[in-house]
């Protein structure tokens, strides 16, 4: 997520600014930068980051919306006033659509977000290449600067982020899920039913559990093990 940088127009709230940063760092975002902002980066920012000091200290600040605009390839606003189909500039894409866009792009992005009290202008809106949403309650669309970041950064990351999580925990295959339902067989052939009705039952409800599940390689062995010993007690 190099190539994406997560822009923060005139933030009056470091609290915000900490938070954001510290999302950044738990999704793999490294590039902040803060347009006009209303306060320092001080204490309570450094407070809420925790272990993203290094992206508040290589924070940039920019005098002006244009000014960023014009160092990214693409500009994307957010929004949670989506008006309606003759508001050109805010019909957005919700952001599971933006974010199709913008993953295993390497064009240089900027995110911009902000500020807390209002959101984006129309005019900053009108200044980006399109603008996302997230969805959110009808009662209550806009949310706080840091959980939009947050939510937005999440969905950008989920899919690197969960294939390192796979990687780490590998699912059992097909095989060794054959071979947990084998087990059970043996386990239900040394059992008796009152009908043949009732085992069948039994093998159905078992197939289906099976292969519904989604075991790791470490659970699916440990399970077959407890079942052989299962299966040879009479």
């Amino acid at each position: 997520m190099r190539n994406i940088s997560i822009v923060l127009v005139s933030p009056s709230s470091q609290g915000n600014i900490g938070a954001v940063a510290r999302s950044m760092k738990n999704f793999g975002f490294t590039k902040l930068i803060l347009v006009t902002p209303e306060c320092e980066i001080s204490t309570e920012a450094k407070n809420r980051a925790k272990h993203a000091q290094d992206i508040l200290r290589k924070a940039q600040v920019k005098e002006s919306f244009a000014e960023v605009i014009e160092e990214h390839n693409i500009s994307i606003a957010t929004t949670s006033i989506t008006g309606n189909d003759y508001n050109i500039p805010r019909s957005p894409l919700l952001l599971e659509e933006a974010a199709k866009k913008i993953v295993g792009s390497k064009t240089k992005t900027a995110i911009f977000i902000g500020p807390e009290d209002q959101g984006l202008s129309n005019t900053q809106i009108r200044q980006c290449d399109y603008a996302l949403t997230i969805p959110a309650s009808g009662n209550y669309k806009a949310l706080n600067m840091s959980h939009a970041a947050t939510i937005i950064m999440y969905e950008l990351s989920k899919h690197k982020n969960s294939k390192l999580i796979k990687s780490e925990h590998p699912h059992a295959t097909i095989r060794e899920k054959q071979e947990i339902l084998k087990q059970i067989m043996k386990i239900i052939d040394n059992t008796k039913f009152s009908t043949p009705h009732e085992k069948q039952t039994q093998v159905l409800a078992w197939k289906k559990i099976i292969g519904k599940s989604h075991p790791t390689k470490r659970e699916a062995y440990a399970l077959i093990g407890f079942l052989k010993k299962q299966a040879r007690k009479k």
